[in-house]
């Protein structure tokens, strides 16, 4: 791979500014569409904020690879996203962005002299595997700081707000891994990441290998954005209105891609109605915005793999 590890940790960068850039990504927070309480601004500090963490995450990854991968450091990487943040944005802009990009960041880090994306997924889950308990005590800290939306009630042995978790994690010798697999059912990124990338290797980054040559960064932006929702429904969506909700959603997606072509007025048109209709009843894809900035990076990683940047 003709890619630094500085390298890799500006395309991280420059997949999250793309992706939050997409317009008009519907239900997320975009170029021309704020939030009440989140605005586009917010977004592009947090892209700045992450650039740090994404360094380290892929140098340590790196120079840990393969027989020092305790040593990575990926929950201080996270903790490091979203602490800078917070501090300056005092909302939740990059948790979830932080989960997939650090340890996928780190993962290519570790493959810079192998093939990237054929080594990526089986990587990645030695990595996480290989992490500390203070790895997971520092992703409890970030969960925590970002105080993510939805997870009050969710039946998770640890529970973020109780002030004793930290000892019992240390206590029970548990790390990121062991974290994820408990959070597996009801949250995605969480899935996503213990189970070796099932949406960004089936559905992210085919997408963006499929059309990046042929369209613009923008459209092809909204074509995976558009393809992760209509085949996977949104954990943030499903938590916050459930189920039946959040696969209505996923169909209103799906129709938009099977009746209208990629780039075209038509697709335009029916995107602008979805964002309407998202808005207005609050529905905020955020997760499914997480896994785009991830399958850009993959992708734009797996492009300039070659060729160097």
């Amino acid at each position: 791979m003709n890619l630094s590890t500085q390298d890799i940790a500006k395309l991280g960068e420059i997949a999250t500014l793309l992706e939050v850039s997409g317009y008009p990504k519907a239900g997320n927070v975009h170029r021309t569409r704020d939030f009440s309480d989140m605005t586009y601004e917010d977004f592009l500090i947090s892209s700045a904020c992450i650039r740090g963490p994404l360094n380290t995450a892929a140098y340590n990854g790196h120079k840990s690879y393969p027989y020092m991968l305790n040593q990575v450091g990926i929950g201080n990487c996270i903790l490091e996203s979203v602490r800078s943040t917070h501090n300056l944005t005092h909302t939740n802009t990059n948790l979830g962005i932080s989960m997939l990009l650090i340890p996928i960041c780190a993962t290519f880090g570790a493959l810079v002299d192998e093939n990237p994306i054929n080594n990526l997924q089986k990587t990645l889950d030695t990595i996480i595997k290989n992490t500390e308990t203070e790895d997971a005590v520092a992703l409890m800290k970030a969960i925590n700081i970002a105080d993510a939306g939805g997870l009050d009630n969710k039946p998770q042995e640890y529970d973020v707000n109780d002030s004793n978790t930290l000892d019992e994690i240390r206590d029970n010798h548990i790390n990121i891994y062991d974290l994820l697999k408990m959070s597996q059912d009801y949250d995605k990124i969480a899935y996503e990441l213990v189970n070796e990338l099932p949406v960004i290797s089936t559905y992210g980054y085919p997408t963006y290998a499929k059309y990046e040559k042929d369209y613009s960064v923008n459209d092809v932006t909204l074509e995976v954005y558009l393809t992760i929702l209509a085949y996977n429904t949104d954990t943030l969506i499903n938590r916050k209105y459930g189920e039946q909700i959040a696969q209505n959603v996923s169909d209103k997606a799906c129709e938009i891609l099977q009746n209208s072509e990629i780039a075209s007025s038509k697709r335009l048109k029916k995107i602008k109605e979805f964002d309407t209709y998202l808005r207005k009843n609050n529905y905020n894809p955020g997760t499914t915005a997480d896994f785009t900035a991830a399958s850009l990076f993959v992708g734009l990683v797996d492009k300039y793999s070659i060729t160097g940047i």
